[in-house]
């Protein structure tokens, strides 16, 4: 294992920024392929959350948090249930300098929270 990294989020916490639907922030936040799946969701704050969470644990376990790497570069995707990740541009380049080949990734919602758990192998 090259890494590990767990975030957990309120729920509300990310509705609140998507609620004022700030498309710039949205755009730095998360990339374009996240914003659709998250809007056709069939609970998009949640699946908001999901993808913030995931970020910032791929930050803790790239061990430089998301210095150096913009928040888009991070991209969670949930199909049926399972949570994988792809990294772009600097976070892509950061994970082949420390030998990052796969991406494990578990979720849940616990009392209107977001908790991922990630594993770089």
């Amino acid at each position: 294992m090259k890494g590990m990294g767990i975030d957990i989020i309120q729920i509300d916490k990310i509705a609140k920024l998507i609620e004022r639907n700030d498309c710039q922030t949205l755009s730095l936040l998360f990339n374009h392929s996240e914003i659709n799946r998250c809007q056709s969701a069939s609970n998009p704050y949640q699946s908001y959350a999901l993808c913030f969470a995931t970020k910032e644990a791929v930050g803790k376990a790239l061990g430089i948090g998301l210095v150096g790497i913009d928040w888009n570069e991070i991209e969670a995707n949930i199909t049926h249930g399972k949570l994988s990740i792809d990294l772009h541009g600097k976070a892509s380049i950061e994970a082949r300098k420390l030998g990052i080949r796969q991406w494990l990734a578990t979720w849940s919602d616990w009392d209107g929270h977001i908790i991922v758990h990630v594993f770089a192998l």
